[in-house]
């Protein structure tokens, strides 16, 4: 029997559970003070979004506490890095709001499509307006998905059967998967100039803030609206009022901000055309009950018999001699696939040298789980990469080359829909991954939080070109490669900077430099 402390609330049906696997179970708001002070007479904490798990919790709890469940998805409230360092097991509910965000968002397209709230407003005024409040049909119409996940998935068959074609985007999606969801997959800047409605559900990533931006927006169709419920930061607030007030945009309807709660003045406020809600994504009934069931069930599984479910900071069992090259395997798919400008359909992991000798196929989870943590707004962890990736049509492989000789070496392939491959290889030094190889260019570079890479025709002042829009914006690089095949054709730099390139000054040094490819990459 485990003592467990619930914080923020939960569903009756979820402390029943708990209190049917044997558990003392406490449930009470409490201050940060007051949650310091107690914190270390309990097995386990069950939160939702508002308590905040600090580091000083952390360790006011000791080493009586076993695992810290979130009911629901984000732990942005949980100090997962020093729960991690102290041995805690940090859960979440991933899966129990998926309904009802993708119901919201149908009930958004439905209402932004007709300008119910609008309408109802009016009226309640004493206004009898029909004229003002001319909406359009879904029936015929193309609607625009940016990121299948889960909750695209189920919008996207819900609004099939209202009629409507559907073509998406996702950098996952292969054209078997597509073919099967009886959906088009296509390029992102195509998919708005097709689309009459667009729908957003990806992560909030550096390469999705601002996906949505005033440039994007132009490529609409007259009429065209735009939803999300997803989160805040992937669309340009400012630049979609803009285009609301002019005429650019029929209709808009937000469930999510950069900032939230939002500021009395937000430009999105007072439109018209624009349809606002406060983050409702997940406010249902059946949602709160659900991931409060999820929790209680992980918890009685996890205190029962030690099975760890939905752990967001597990590591796997590797062979000690090998241990250091799990975090480089992660870090190194994270990096490849931010390189890939086609549907990702498998990971190649490749051990040579020493390396070989030993079961490398903890290092292909881990590199699997690493590219698909950049893409996917699902949770990606050491339990659900597996389901993850058989639900994108996406492969990972490990093999080892036996009889290779010299440093031990990692590989990284990441093959395309197109059958192309793009590689990246590294190696461990005196404990730091250090990549040793970029498709065919040789280099040698300790790996960054953030890197630059850029191929370009080499000609004499290229360095200082970046290096100057670099400075001049106070980004410092850390470290520099640059690497040529052979004579005077492309180079290859890769740049580790300490602080993110922001679009506008990435945009900048590709139009200074004109690269025949360029990436940003966080890890």
């Amino acid at each position: 029997m485990a003592k467990i402390l619930v914080t923020d609330g939960m569903a009756a049906e979820g402390l029943d559970i708990l209190k049917q696997g044997g558990h003392q179970v406490d449930s009470r708001k409490l201050t940060a003070d007051e949650l310091v002070k107690v914190i270390g007479e309990y097995d386990g904490l069950v939160i939702r979004s508002a308590t905040q798990v600090t580091a000083a919790v952390i360790k006011a709890a000791g080493p009586r506490l076993k695992v810290v469940g979130r009911a629901g998805v984000g732990v942005d409230n949980v100090d997962v890095p020093a729960a991690t360092a102290a041995g805690l097991i940090v859960m979440n509910a991933p899966l129990g709001n998926i309904v009802s965000a993708a119901e919201h968002t149908i009930g958004m397209i439905f209402a932004v499509a007709r300008m119910i709230p609008q309408a109802h407003a009016k009226l309640t005024k004493g206004e009898w307006d029909k004229k003002s409040f001319t909406g359009v049909e879904l029936d015929g119409k193309t609607l625009g998905i940016i990121g299948l996940g889960k909750i695209g998935r189920h919008v996207s068959k819900v609004l099939q059967a209202a009629g409507m074609t559907v073509v998406a985007f996702d950098p996952f999606l292969t054209p078997d998967v597509a073919k099967e969801l009886g959906i088009e997959s296509v390029a992102l800047d195509d998919l708005f100039k097709r689309a009459d409605f667009i729908t957003i559900h990806t992560p909030l990533t550096e390469q999705t803030r601002n996906l949505v931006n005033a440039d994007r927006l132009k490529l609409l169709k007259k009429g065209a609206r735009i939803v999300n419920v997803a989160r805040g930061g992937i669309v340009d607030e400012q630049a979609m009022a803009e285009a609301l007030k002019a005429g650019q945009l029929a209709g808009a309807a937000f469930d999510v901000f950069a900032a939230e709660p939002t500021p009395a003045n937000h430009p999105l406020y007072n439109l018209p055309n624009c349809i606002v809600t406060p983050h409702l994504g997940a406010s249902t009934e059946e949602a709160q009950t659900k991931v409060s069931l999820d929790i209680a069930n992980q918890f009685n599984s996890f205190f029962a018999s030690g099975k760890i479910v939905n752990a967001v900071n597990v590591q796997l069992r590797v062979d000690p001699a090998i241990d250091g090259y799990l975090a480089a395997a992660e870090a190194l798919g994270a990096a490849i696939v931010q390189t890939v400008e086609e549907p990702l359909r498998g990971i190649e992991v490749t051990a040579r040298g020493e390396l070989a000798k030993y079961d490398i196929k903890p290092l292909a989870v881990a590199a699997i789980k690493g590219a698909l943590s950049k893409v996917t707004s699902q949770v990606v962890n050491f339990v659900t990469v597996n389901e993850v990736a058989k639900a994108r049509g996406i492969t990972y492989t490990a093999s080892t080359e036996q009889g290779a000789q010299g440093r031990e070496l990692l590989q990284i392939k990441a093959v395309t829909s197109t059958g192309a491959s793009h590689i990246m290889s590294g190696a461990l030094i005196d404990g730091q991954l250090r990549v040793m190889r970029y498709n065919e260019y040789p280099i040698d570079l300790p790996i960054g939080s953030h890197l630059l890479v850029m191929e370009y025709p080499d000609r004499p002042g290229m360095v200082g070109k970046y290096g100057t829009l670099l400075g001049e914006n106070r980004i410092n690089i850390a470290r520099m490669e640059v690497s040529r095949i052979d004579g005077r054709g492309d180079a290859l730099v890769v740049l580790t900077l300490d602080d993110p390139i922001s679009p506008v000054v990435f945009e900048t040094i590709k139009g200074a430099v004109k690269p025949t490819k360029a990436f940003k990459i966080s890890i």
